[in-house]
């Protein structure tokens, strides 16, 4: 099973980090890494794929990559991620239950109960995507805040959303004392009225 790690890298300070622990936790994978600038310089440097864009949103990075990858499982990554070894496996199980195993899992990031990184199948995003725009996992019309709500609210309605709970992915977050308050924090904070 191959999956595709997707980062929309903002960070480029953080991307050798989260690479290695993808190398040291996951067996058969993609790198995908959206970047722009000089988080795209560090990628080159990486065994990743650069994906390299004009910059814009986490969800318009995101949709950006899923349309790169071609690999059935997808991950909705970041920068300020640490994997921990049999995070995929753990998040397949679960993904399993559903039917043709066809679903959105979300993982244990250690700050949010309710994750807010995820692990679906290609079909899933093909089938039911975005509220009612299937082939779109996030929408796009605001910057950040609350995607992740909308996109496991969609699963959550079709019966397709549960949380593997042994599937760790460590969320380094400023918000959890994991990480220093930073420019991209800021920025996330700036547009939650949105």
């Amino acid at each position: 099973m191959s999956v595709a790690i997707l980062i929309p890298a903002m960070r480029p300070h953080r991307l050798p980090d989260v690479v290695a622990t993808i190398a040291e936790s996951t067996d058969d994978y993609r790198i995908v890494v959206i970047a722009t600038g000089e988080c795209a310089d560090v990628a080159r440097t990486l065994p990743v794929t650069l994906l390299e864009d004009e910059g814009g949103s986490w969800a318009v990075r995101i949709n950006a990559g899923f349309r790169a990858t071609t690999e059935t499982y997808i991950f909705t990554g970041a920068d300020d991620l640490a994997f921990r070894p049999g995070w995929f496996e753990a998040a397949v199980r679960v993904m399993d239950q559903f039917p043709n195993g066809v679903g959105l899992i979300g993982v244990n990031d250690l700050h949010n109960s309710a994750g807010v990184h995820f692990l679906f199948h290609r079909s899933y995003v093909t089938e039911f995507g975005c509220i009612d725009n299937p082939g779109v996992l996030c929408h796009e019309a605001y910057s950040h805040s609350y995607v992740d709500d909308e996109i496991r609210a969609t699963a959550q309605f079709h019966g397709r959303w549960n949380v593997a709970m042994d599937s760790v992915v460590e969320h380094m977050h400023a918000g959890a004392g994991k990480a220093p308050h930073d420019e991209v924090y800021a920025a996330g904070a700036a547009s939650m009225p949105q």
